[in-house]
């Protein structure tokens, strides 16, 4: 077989892993702005609260682990390649900007009646942090070991310890102008949809769930800067999307006996609303927990979206994205087993039965 192999030394790639996670936090920029701006100085807070416990976890964990309590320590810690940030600003974008709990009660209320300072909510950020620090990523390995993407268990574990204390009952309000009677998204209440209302979910001029999926224009950028950067797989999100869509149409929009424009609308809505295209964009595109070949990450894709538009359809919650993820994650290892990628330099056989190298050495 023919091969041709360059003399060293050879040049190394420029995507190293503080340099991609750089490029990460980059393209999260205006989905943070965005949020801190709809949302008011509670993302902010909850932003500082997850980065300090998501770094302090971290350094912490390798630090006990060297048995290396110096400055060497410090350098040659895993914090140094900044996938703590990303994790802590991803975290905090998948959140409402405030989290009361029932059962804490430790806020400050403002004069309008709107929550002024939410103890609760620094409460669950630190908590949902150490978890996805030290239990999802530390405990398995560190960056590239762990087995499902840190920020969405992160964020799944709150839900499941403190959903049912009302840490999840409240929706993000546009300006934090009402942060104690927010109504329900769209994903809450399937109201009939208008061409207005698709250019509000689009704009962002409406209320959310989590801070991070208000503006589509903001994870667009990120998108397209990720894209060009070729940090991620471009075509992964748009299956995940485009399989979101085809899913919901299905088993949602189908059955509720729309007809004409309204189901367009309809299914518009199930794209635009929720966490899917935060997600598809900056969480399903995760290196450490997608299947390493293309093939593998269709599979992968469309799993989110079928089992996205399976929650959202017959589910007792109104959004899904999450669990589809974190599903979808776990089944990566079997993935990876049966799909395997092209050996370097394999050449498909010919017709006649030789077998590739053969081929090429004639």
């Amino acid at each position: 077989m023919k091969q041709t192999v360059s003399s060293s030394p050879h040049v190394a790639s420029n995507n190293r892993t503080r340099r991609i996670m750089i490029d990460v936090l980059i393209a999260l920029s205006p989905c943070v702005v965005c949020a801190i701006v709809f949302f008011g100085y509670h993302v902010a807070i909850n932003l500082v609260t997850c980065i300090v416990f998501c770094f302090g976890t971290e350094l912490l964990y390798n630090l006990v682990i060297s048995k290396n309590f110096t400055v060497d320590g410090v350098k040659r810690s895993s914090v140094t390649d900044m996938s703590f940030a990303v994790t802590a600003v991803i975290l905090t974008l998948n959140l409402p900007a405030v989290m009361p709990v029932s059962k804490f009660g430790l806020n400050i209320m403002g004069k309008s009646g709107a929550i002024a300072f939410s103890f609760d909510t620094v409460i669950l950020c630190a908590l949902g942090s150490i978890f996805a620090i030290a239990l999802v990523k530390m405990l398995f390995g560190g960056l590239g070991r762990n087995f499902a993407n840190p920020a969405c268990t992160g964020r799944i574990f709150l839900f499941i310890a403190f959903g049912a204390s009302g840490a999840f009952n409240l929706t993000s309000s546009l300006f934090a102008d009402n942060l104690v009677s927010t109504g329900a998204t769209w994903l809450g209440t399937r109201e009939s949809v208008t061409a207005s209302a698709l250019l509000d979910m689009f704009l962002g001029n409406i209320s959310t769930a989590a801070v991070g999926e208000t503006c589509v224009i903001a994870i667009l950028a990120g998108y397209a800067y990720l894209s060009i950067r070729r940090v991620i797989d471009a075509r992964v999100p748009l299956i995940v999307v485009g399989s979101l869509a085809v899913f919901a149409f299905l088993f949602d929009v189908v059955p509720s006996g729309d007809k004409g424009v309204t189901m367009v609308y309809d299914t518009l809505a199930h794209v635009l609303s929720g966490g899917l295209l935060f997600g598809a964009v900056f969480m399903a595109t995760d290196y450490s927990t997608s299947p390493n070949t293309f093939k593998g990450s269709v599979i992968f894709a469309i799993g989110i979206g079928l089992i996205t538009a399976l929650i959202r359809s017959f589910g007792n919650f109104p959004e899904g994205f999450s669990f589809a993820l974190l599903i979808m994650n776990l089944t990566v290892p079997l993935i990876d087993k049966y799909i395997l990628p092209k050996p370097f330099g394999y050449v498909k056989p010919t017709k006649d039965g030789e077998n590739g190298a053969k081929a090429v050495g004639k």
